[in-house]
Order: structure tokens, then sequence, then C-alpha cells
């Protein structure tokens, strides 16, 4: 363990409200609206890696009310970041998972803060697979730990997440090989 949000903090973090409704993702999906100047993050794992995304905004399984992304991955895969910026927060002392309400608190993180106040929650770390320091700069597409299935999970996969400067949960574009888009469930990404 190297440094550890008190619980609560996390908890609100994670389960926040989604700042959007199910029809307004649907349109800045499908590019119906058009004026979108937000941030394009790249996908947060390791370059030339391709993962399926299992599940997105508002979906009904378990990411419902907030804006993520679940990426399914092996056990180890290399996760990188998304953006640059500086890491806020991190947990890498658990070893615990599934999908009991005790395990809420057991996932493995990092968290990093952009340059505009903004900030990643990349979660459910492989147990000491972390490769960042508190306080550490990083730079976009830089490694910082490994996938795992820690915390409140069923499978190995990699939570990703975005909060603007307010702490309001956001949806984010990313670029792919297709062009920036807001990615979609059921389909496979591959990392530029």
């Amino acid at each position: 363990m190297k440094y550890i949000l008190p619980a609560i903090t996390l908890f609100v973090q994670l389960y926040a409200s989604a700042q959007l409704s199910t029809s307004e993702v649907r349109s800045l999906k499908s590019g119906r609206i058009a004026d979108d100047t937000s941030y394009i993050y790249a996908l947060p794992y390791a370059a030339k890696t391709k993962h399926f995304f299992v599940q997105g905004a508002n979906s009904s399984f378990s990411h419902q009310g907030e804006l993520s992304y679940d990426f399914k991955m092996k056990t180890g895969s290399k996760i990188a970041a998304a953006r640059g910026g500086k890491v806020t927060a991190l947990r890498s002392d658990s070893n615990k998972g599934g999908l009991k309400p005790e395990n809420l608190s057991d996932g493995n993180y990092i968290i990093i803060e952009h340059e505009d106040g903004s900030t990643a929650h990349y979660w459910h770390l492989q147990y000491n697979s972390i490769f960042v320091n508190l306080n550490d700069s990083v730079t976009r597409g830089q490694v910082i730990g490994l996938s795992g299935n820690t915390g409140y999970s069923a499978f190995p996969h990699l939570h990703f997440q975005v909060f603007d400067k307010n702490n309001k949960n956001i949806l984010v574009r990313f670029r792919t090989k297709k062009g920036v888009r807001y990615i979609r469930p059921g389909r496979t990404y591959k990392a530029l």
C-alpha cells in the first residue's frame, strides 16, 4: 500500500450520478452533438494492443448512473495513461476481489490529475503491479500498471473513468484507428 484516499471519498467519486442521460449519451456517440471540443484521450492500455470494450456509460449491469468504461483484459495486461498528468492517489496492496459488498473497498487503483483539474481513475489493478509513485508526472501512453481483478469485479478488466475539475463524471472521446470516437460496448479497440 502506498497511498489510499479515504474510502468514502472514492465511493462518492466512483458512484457519482451520471451527468448525462442515456439519450444524451446516444446523441454524443452518434455525432448529433457537433460542437464537441472535449479532450481526446488515448485508449488506457499499451500501444498496439487491443481489448474488448465490455461495458460503457449508463450500462444496466453495473454502470447505472455513471459514465465509465470496462475493458476486458487478461490479468497482467499493460495499463497506460490515457492522458498526461500527476499521480494523486494509488493503491496496490489488495489481492481480494469478487462481487460481495465488502469487495467494494478492495480494489487497487491509480488516479491521475490532468492540467485542467480533471482526473482519470484506473481500477481493479493487479496486486503490487503499479509502476508509478504518488506525485509522479506521467505522459500520455506511459505504462503505469497491470490489469487485474481486485475490488468489486466479476472478471479481470480495467475500469476507466474521468471526472472534471468539479468532480462531475464525464463522457470522454478516444482516438481510435477509425478516428476520434465515443466508443461503443461490444467492440474491440486497438490502442495507437
